[in-house]
């Protein structure tokens, strides 16, 4: 069901497009100008009768007055239009001008299907994601992959480690959002064992970097937490 508005209704003499709008389904709400700033905004369109060309004056002011209260649909039902009038009236806003000329089954067709058109494009069109790209979207941005040494990066595939580049991976990803010191990495995978702790930490964390497609200037997985040591960030 469609709202339309009817401006200058009394001089509405034929009924016969009148019936034709009834047909598809337009409920029909008859105005007086004093009336246009309460309720037109409710409308899904609206129709002004000029009965002479010598009117023009007063259409070109109610088309200006309703676009700008409201950008539905305008039409002009005249008994004898020009294309000087025709012509001005689009300028000012209006969407078409009717004259007798027009059947009115023709009339009604126009204004139901082109209302449909509009309503059809206004309603929220719900996007069915497949199940694979949900998956995708909820999956973990890095998965780590024991078994083979590897992990999935935001679920585009695996990418292969080695066994101490995957250990510096896993203690990352279980302390996402955590700063993890070179000091507790270092313990973490090689014990107690001597060496220069920092630069093997900061060695592991290049080359996973690079696998990764991580860049060190501007990265998206792996931070530096200056002076402390780096934290995974998504």
């Amino acid at each position: 069901m469609f709202n339309i508005a009817l401006i200058n209704h009394e001089k509405i003499d034929n009924s016969r497009y009148i019936e034709a709008l009834k047909e598809k389904q337009c409920e029909l709400h008859y105005f007086e100008l004093n009336d246009l700033d309460q309720q037109i905004c409710k409308m899904d369109g609206i129709i002004i009768k000029e009965s002479s060309i010598e009117e023009i004056g007063e259409i070109c002011e109610l088309i200006i007055k309703i676009r700008s209260l409201t950008d539905r649909f305008i039409w002009v039902l005249s008994n004898s239009s020009t294309k000087t009038n025709r012509i001005v009236y689009l300028q000012l806003g209006s969407d078409g001008t009717f004259d007798k000329q027009v059947d009115p089954d023709e009339f009604g067709i126009y204004i139901g299907t082109t209302l449909e058109r509009r309503s059809n494009k206004e309603k929220p069109v719900h996007k069915i994601v497949p199940k694979a790209e949900e998956e995708e979207k909820n999956a973990e941005p890095i998965e780590l992959i024991p078994n083979n040494f590897s992990v999935n990066v935001e679920a585009k595939g695996e990418v292969s480690l080695t066994k101490l580049e995957f250990q510096a991976m896993e203690i990352l990803v279980n302390r996402k959002g955590d700063a993890v010191s070179y000091e507790e990495m270092y313990q973490a995978i090689w014990g107690d064992e001597k060496g220069d702790r920092k630069y093997r930490i900061s060695n592991l964390i290049f080359h996973l970097r690079k696998k990764l497609g991580d860049d060190p200037f501007k990265p998206k997985y792996i931070r530096t937490i200056r002076s402390r040591g780096y934290m995974l960030s998504m």
